[in-house]
């Protein structure tokens, strides 16, 4: 398990994708479809980098891919306050040629009004057609960054940090931070994100359980395996595959859990995994 303090060398930020994805996930169910997945668009991108942005800035992009009939390509879309912290740490260490990096919380990045692109100069008069301003020019050290500046947005980084702040304290009951979507260095949060795991909490402590649902992103971890085992142990198995067993609450992890609260009597049948239904699984 790798803490993000302990990450050294220069990998991508995709390397706290585990962690990042169930940041997103409590970010979802705080505000609820305020960032759109833009892989339905005409662009190429790392598929672990998040495609994802505010629908006016979407609408924009999309605008301006069909104005320049071509495909674009772009280095980074959304950004997490965990992969923010990476870069932060990097810039002030003075590594990886990073030279700009606003504390989490504080990126456009993380408010999906942000793209980096390699083909700046291609793009640039399309983009500024539809809104998008290029800052990169007054940014040493980061010349592929625009901004989307249109009418209809929100400034939503905070709600980024909130949704780590909810993830960690799911995952550690005895030890609580303030849910605040406020982002301050030597303070509880950034203490407890430098040293939460890159791949994302999935162990499961007694007394500790993370509340396991179906949700967008779907969430993933040792945790969800371990109730998905359970479920293929039963007589007869409420998963019939191996391969269900795969880490991911989706759906037929959803209903294996719908039948195993009725068949126990468990109330409400919601198909969510709280301290009842651990219990019934045998999970303490």
């Amino acid at each position: 398990m790798v803490m993000l303090k302990d990450i050294t060398g220069c990998p991508s930020t995709t390397i706290a994708d585990g962690l990042s994805r169930q940041i997103i996930a409590e970010m979802n169910n705080a505000v609820p479809s305020v960032l759109l997945d833009c892989s339905d668009l005409d662009i190429s991108i790392d598929p672990k980098q998040f495609p994802l942005l505010q629908r006016p800035a979407k609408e924009a992009l999309a605008r301006a891919i069909a104005a320049r009939g071509k495909r674009m390509v772009i280095n980074s879309a959304y950004r997490t306050c965990a992969q923010q912290f990476l870069l932060r740490r990097r810039k002030e260490l003075g590594s990886c040629g990073i030279a700009q990096a606003a504390l989490p919380g504080n990126s456009l990045h993380e408010s999906g009004l942000a793209l980096d692109i390699p083909d700046v100069s291609g793009w640039k008069p399309f983009l500024e057609a539809q809104g998008w301003v290029h800052t990169g020019a007054r940014l040493p050290g980061d010349p592929f960054h625009f901004e989307f500046r249109g009418r209809g947005i929100q400034i939503i980084g905070n709600v980024g940090v909130l949704g780590f702040q909810r993830l960690w304290n799911k995952n550690h009951l005895s030890d609580q931070i303030a849910e605040d979507g406020i982002y301050l260095q030597g303070r509880d949060t950034d203490k407890r994100l430098q040293i939460s795991p890159a791949e994302g909490f999935g162990g499961v402590t007694p007394g500790t359980n993370r509340i396991l649902r179906l949700s967008r992103p779907l969430m993933r971890g040792g945790d969800v395996r371990l109730v998905q085992t359970k479920l293929r142990q039963l007589s007869p198995p409420l998963l019939l595959d191996d391969n269900d067993v795969d880490g991911i609450y989706g759906s037929e992890t959803e209903a294996a859990i719908r039948q195993f609260q009725t068949d126990q009597g468990i109330l409400p049948i919601d198909g969510i995994v709280g301290p009842k239904t651990y219990e019934k699984l045998g999970i303490a």
